[in-house]
């Protein structure tokens, strides 16, 4: 081998180390501000959400998208202010009776249990070795941090602002992606950013209407069941829905833990009525939705959200199942499409878009 062909397999050496060191720093990187991304990635859901609502003011009237925006937000902050003027004192009050109740239904477990020998030891199994249930600390640090931390109220304002960032130029964003791209690939990444940007706006659909309707269902069955506080559980379980698969099982207790400081029986009866709800959620509501918007096989939701939520707590499991319709999306276009070569796909897709 001459000296020449040395130096460039040298020279062909350091660039591939390099390239494979460069990718290796920023996955690391990525990691360290992953919580970043990921409340960057609900922005940009929140901005799919402000375009969508603004795309059909600016086409019946003479206003701007920009405009548009402006007249969304104000909306949206209008509803907020009003629903909180009337609504807000109420639930807050039905809350403060919610934590009693739960408390109370706490209890109730408790004494049920220690009637039984198998009851009494798994009471003193529970951590802390004093025989109570850790479900009341696990709720009451759940308030505290919904309520008063600093930390999620900044995070929220952040992906208010990078929302509104988006939503406002989002073409200028868009550019700056396609700029990063060889230039015989651009057009390709404009269709594959476009089909991104639809799939979400799919899911979010989706995932709206199965929040109200699941929502104004729980509130009036537990209403006609006579279980205290229904609009708060109602509440709870419609924004739960937002998380799908372990969101229902987990709005689930606390109706069931009021109900059992009613009575064993009405506990019966509530269990079974989320059990009937979220099976035709899961078998008629879910299929339904997902026909007209985005399907997610069950399978790929639950690992998502499981996984999502043990790597990153209860900021993963919110991202989990957009992100994985996200990425289902980039899979199907960029590999079955364009590696793979499958027209029937892409023809699917387009009609899906109405294209």
């Amino acid at each position: 081998m001459s000296q020449q062909n040395i130096w460039e397999y040298l020279k062909r050496l350091l660039i591939a180390v390099g390239i494979i060191g460069l990718v290796i720093v920023l996955l690391l990187f990525a990691w360290a501000i992953v919580d970043v991304l990921l409340l960057i990635f609900l922005g940009l859901l929140l901005a799919v959400v402000l375009r969508t609502l603004a795309k059909p003011i600016a086409r019946y009237t003479p206003l701007t998208v920009q405009w548009s925006l402006g007249v969304v937000v104000l909306l949206i902050v209008a509803v907020i202010g009003i629903g909180g003027w009337f609504f807000i004192p109420e639930v807050l009050s039905q809350f403060e009776l919610f934590v009693q109740q739960v408390q109370l239904g706490i209890n109730q477990l408790q004494t049920f249990l220690a009637q039984y020998s198998w009851g009494q030891q798994l009471l003193e199994q529970v951590p802390g070795g004093d025989g109570g249930l850790p479900i009341s600390n696990l709720f009451n640090q759940f308030v505290g941090a919904f309520t008063v931390t600093l930390e999620g109220l900044a995070n929220t304002l952040f992906v208010i602002f990078v929302g509104v960032f988006l939503a406002v130029e989002p073409h200028l964003y868009r550019s700056g992606v396609v700029s990063l791209v060889p230039p015989r690939g651009r057009d390709r990444a404009q269709e594959v950013i476009a089909g991104v940007v639809h799939v979400l706006r799919a899911w979010l659909l989706g995932r709206v209407i199965s929040m109200v309707a699941i929502g104004v269902v729980i509130g009036i069955g537990l209403m006609l069941l006579d279980i205290p506080l229904a609009l708060v559980l109602g509440i709870i379980t419609g924004l739960l829905e937002f998380i799908p698969v372990v969101g229902p099982i987990l709005s689930a207790v606390p109706a069931i833990i009021i109900a059992i400081s009613q009575g064993l029986l009405p506990a019966v009866y509530v269990a079974l009525f989320y059990l009937v709800v979220q099976q035709l959620e899961g078998n008629v509501l879910t299929p339904i939705v997902q026909q007209k918007t985005v399907s997610l096989p069950p399978a790929i939701t639950l690992i998502a959200v499981l996984a999502m939520s043990a790597l990153f707590g209860a900021l993963g499991a919110l991202v989990a199942t957009p992100l994985a319709a996200v990425i289902m999306a980039l899979i199907k276009m960029l590999y079955l499409e364009d590696v793979l070569g499958s027209p029937q796909l892409r023809a699917e897709r387009q009609r899906s878009r109405g294209e």
